[in-house]
């Protein structure tokens, strides 16, 4: 059975976030690297404005918060907006024909140790010939677990693959273009959450849902806002729903089921909805359109009919058992001078008793030879059954008569009919209510499948992990050194233990090869897709090799990334670092600013700002007392670097801090 996949795609939603810290614990997140103070929401969201043919090398901060080493799969991908206009991003294995194909990353995978982040660049390059406008889409990161990719839902074919992503913006420069098109507007009534029992069994506690579809025929995203109003039919207006943010609509995108709710539903006759749209950006311009709703209360109406035909069968049952009962009845003969008021003395039966039985109305008199049922009763029986045997009353009938069998066909009409209408009912509500499944074979704490554990070789998930394979790289004379240089520096960031090696034993190759020892062909092939390049890359096992993997690197120095020499350096998490803000020179208002600059970055200043003795300081320090905060001294500092700012590192082992680094903002 081929397997499901179910993408639950975990954006990095910062709708209006003012700063932003590291993800939440025990899990992995993603952050741009280098937030920009001067552009809203740089901290959350990678926001350009590049020309045609410009290119931008940023990096993205990629942030494990869990207590075990992950393996770090990464990738760009175009943005679309869903049917109701949420921001999302496609899968991994949608076409790429927007952001997702511009954005080169410099590692596509790579393995991060536990509460632990890595800044891995990328380069993302407008075409010459891309439109004008707004274009969305994002970079994201999935954790690879082991050769079975996915966490599988116990008792299901589904499983399930987490991803994170963080947004991309870019705005190329141009002519703009707003224009939109209503292209949707329609009316659907659902039950309230709230409930109410005369009104639920009516089906009168209902809302009205307005769905309205837009479409982007601009170059730039607009951001839609509607409202709704309703006319009975006499032209009196009925409802006027307040007006709401409909989503953001990208360049030639659309929005296709968005809601507006009336709490309140038509009731009877003829309703007119008139809808109204205008934009939070300016030069769009407003649109209208109207939808007829015919409204009647189809369930009242079901429950009258209903009602009705019970009144009616009870009715017939009433007179069923009436013209039955009086086949047990004797029959009298009226005679001349006979009236109702004689036969009740004659009979000792009430007069109104006997004009019912008999259905007498007023003027309740009696004709001679008309035939009258005679009720007994304990005081009358001997005397009716003495009459009968003198011959003056008619015995009880035999045979049911005419009227009586015709009243019962009705009946069981009635009843047959009530059990199909009820039979179509309940087998059209659960035709297709979906079975509940039990697994019988489910786990029991005796044969449950051990907790899995991380190794030198694997992650907890089973992943491979990179930093166990040794990797090593012989660049021959006819490549440029240049390039073996720039692929260390790229499996370094991956995560391999690789190191430049200067023999080879003579073997030469006419094309990138991967030699890799006995048993080891796994994790060649992962070095191998791990490469990047698009030109051919043999593979080839070799005994005594010395090391896991080889790479004999014939790649072109323009397929590999330009990193820095510490592109690999892996740091402890940001938001794990404290930092002492002290004013030294530079004022209130810049210190503040800078707080909330390394706020933003991830890293947890103190909420106090302190004084530093030494008011005539120049630039920024930052300042450790121990070795094994330098790292994390560096990442600050290299951070307010990156930001603009001067910044150097000290060591001051006197200020007896094992815990926080000390940033003095000088002038």
């Amino acid at each position: 059975m081929k397997k499901k996949i179910l993408f639950f795609l975990l954006i990095v939603l910062f709708s209006f976030p003012p700063i932003t810290k590291a993800v939440n614990t025990e899990t992995v997140g993603i952050l741009p690297a280098h937030p920009d103070p001067n552009v809203m929401f740089s901290n959350a969201w990678f926001i350009y404005k590049l020309d045609l043919g410009q290119s931008k090398e940023d990096a993205v901060r990629v942030i494990n918060n869990k207590k075990e080493t992950v393996v770090i799969k990464l990738y760009a991908v175009d943005a679309t907006t869903t049917s109701d206009g949420a921001f999302a991003l496609l899968p991994e294995d949608a076409p790429r024909q927007d952001i997702g194909a511009w954005v080169k990353l410099a590692a596509n995978e790579f393995e991060l140790p536990p509460n632990t982040e890595k800044l891995v660049p990328f380069t993302v390059t407008i075409p010459k010939d891309a439109d004008v406008g707004d274009h969305a889409g994002g970079i994201v990161m999935q954790e690879v677990e082991g050769a079975e990719r996915g966490k599988a839902l116990s008792g299901t074919g589904v499983k399930i693959v987490t991803r994170v992503g963080v947004r991309m913006y870019e705005t190329v420069p141009g002519e703009v273009k707003k224009d939109f098109e209503i292209t949707r507007f329609e009316w659907r009534t659902e039950p309230k959450i709230t409930k109410s029992f005369i009104k639920d069994f009516l089906d009168i506690n209902r809302k009205t849902m307005f769905i309205i579809g837009l479409k982007n025929k601009g170059n730039v995203k607009i951001s839609p806002k509607a409202k709704v109003e309703v006319f009975n039919m006499f032209g009196q207006k009925t409802a006027d729903v307040p007006e709401g943010e409909i989503g953001v609509i990208f360049p030639r995108g659309e929005n296709k089921e968005s809601f507006l709710v009336w709490d309140k539903a038509p009731f009877l006759g003829r309703y007119k909805a008139k809808l109204a749209v205008n934009f939070l950006e300016e030069g769009v311009g407003t649109g209208t359109k109207e939808v007829i709703i015919w409204a009647f209360p189809y369930r009242i109406a079901v429950i009258l009919i209903f009602l009705f035909v019970v009144f009616v069968l009870s009715r017939l049952i009433w007179q069923y058992f009436r013209e039955a009962s009086k086949e047990k009845m004797p029959v009298y003969k009226v005679r001349g001078g006979d009236t109702l008021g004689s036969l009740s003395s004659m009979f000792f039966v009430n007069w109104k008793k006997l004009a019912k039985v008999n259905e007498i109305r007023k003027p309740f008199e009696v004709r001679p030879g008309q035939k009258l049922f005679i009720p007994a009763s304990k005081r009358n029986i001997d005397l009716l059954v003495t009459m009968i045997e003198q011959g003056k009353l008619a015995p009880p009938m035999k045979e049911r008569n005419e009227k009586t069998r015709r009243k019962k066909k009705i009946i069981l009409i009635f009843v047959a009919g009530i059990v199909v209408i009820a039979g179509i009912i309940f087998w059209y509500k659960y035709k297709n209510r979906p079975a509940v499944s039990q697994n019988p074979q489910a786990q029991t704490g005796q044969n449950a499948p051990a907790v899995p554990q991380e190794s030198q070789e694997k992650t907890v998930s089973g992943a491979i992990k990179k930093s166990s394979i040794r990797v090593g790289i012989f660049t021959p004379s006819t490549n440029e050194p240049i390039s073996g240089t720039r692929l260390l520096r790229k499996l370094r960031l991956i995560g391999y233990s690789a190191e430049v090696i200067d023999d080879l034993a003579g073997r030469q190759y006419s094309e990138t090869t991967i030699e890799y020892a006995p048993g080891k062909k796994n994790q060649a092939d992962m070095v191998k897709n791990d490469l990047g390049t698009s030109a051919d890359v043999g593979l080839k096992e070799i005994d005594g090799l010395g090391k896991d993997v080889v790479v004999y690197n014939l790649i072109k120095k323009e397929e590999l990334p330009e990193l820095g020499a510490a592109s690999d350096k892996v740091s402890l998490r940001r938001d794990l670092v404290k930092v002492k803000v002290l004013e030294g020179g530079a004022g209130k208002e810049t210190t503040e600013k800078i707080k909330t600059l390394i706020y933003q970055g991830g890293f947890t200043p103190e909420d106090e700002i302190g004084q530093a003795q030494r008011k005539d300081n120049q630039g920024l320090t930052v300042v450790y007392a121990d070795d094994a905060q330098k790292d994390s001294a560096e990442d600050l500092a290299s951070f307010l670097r990156e930001s603009g700012y001067q910044a150097k590192v000290e060591k001051n082992s006197q200020t007896g801090n094992k815990d926080e680094l000390i940033l003095v903002v000088g002038k």
